[in-house]
């Protein structure tokens, strides 16, 4: 697991703090950019959506992420590899295959590749 030593990272750590900042915004999409990597690595592919997505991220905020596609062997080791990743910070698995049809449009149009993240 690598970690960072940035000097925000290490204000996080030491306080357990999300403050409402770019820079912890920043951090959030990197490391979110980092754990959609990973999943890909696996054939796992996987959006972001919420509050991240719309570029409205802030303290309290967690990092939601929309899984589209997996190996079924994988559906749910995803959980424990996001966390890995985002290093504390809060977040949500949705599977596409589990929402209902009525809202999975609402869910993809919301959606975003995390490499698109502001």
């Amino acid at each position: 697991m690598k970690r960072s030593s940035s000097r925000e990272d290490r204000v996080m750590q030491e306080t357990g703090s999300h403050a409402q900042t770019p820079a912890t915004r920043e951090i959030a999409t990197r490391r979110v950019r980092e754990a959609v990597a990973a999943l890909a690595d696996l054939g796992v592919s996987a959006l972001v959506t919420g509050s991240l997505a719309r570029g409205e991220y802030e303290a309290g905020s967690d990092i939601d992420l929309l899984v589209t596609s997996c190996p079924p062997h994988l559906k749910y080791a995803i959980e424990g590899i996001v966390e890995d990743h985002l290093h504390g910070h809060r977040f949500d698995v949705v599977y596409q295959d589990e929402i209902p049809p009525w809202k999975l449009r609402h869910f993809r149009e919301r959606a975003v590749d995390a490499r698109d993240l502001a």
